[in-house]
C-alpha cells in the first residue's frame, strides 16, 4: 500500500519543520552575540537542550558553529565545557598546515 499524507498531516508536518527552522535561527542568534555553553543558550532561549546540541551538530557540519575554547559553566559551574560561537569574527584561526592545495 502507498503511504498517503492526508490534509492535515501535511499540516502538521509543515508546522512542525517551521518549529524547527524557527528554533535553528534562535540558536544561531544566541550563539552569535558571545560565546556560549548549550546550557547557558538553554537557559537564554527556552529551547531544550537535546533539541540545542542536535542544532548544534547541523551547523557544526555546515561550517557555521566553532568551539572557542574550555571553560566553567556559568550555570552549571561544571569546570570544563565547549563555549561555541556562531560569529566568525570571535572563531579561533586555523593553524593548520595545508599539505595539498
Amino acid at each position: 500500500m502507498k503511504n498517503v499524507i492526508t490534509s492535515g498531516e501535511s499540516l502538521y508536518l509543515q508546522g512542525k519543520d517551521k518549529h524547527f527552522k524557527a528554533q535553528l535561527k534562535k540558536v544561531f542568534e544566541a550563539f552569535f552575540s558571545e560565546p556560549k555553553t548549550m546550557k547557558e543558550v538553554d537557559l537564554e532561549t527556552g529551547i531544550m537542550r537535546e533539541n540545542i546540541c542536535r542544532f548544534c551538530r547541523t551547523l557544526r557540519l555546515s561550517g557555521q558553529l566553532f568551539a572557542v575554547c574550555k571553560r566553567q559553566c556559568r550555570v552549571t559551574k561544571y569546570p570544563s565545557v565547549i563555549a561555541w560561537t556562531t560569529n566568525p569574527e570571535l572563531a579561533p584561526k586555523n593553524n593548520q598546515l595545508k599539505l595539498f592545495v
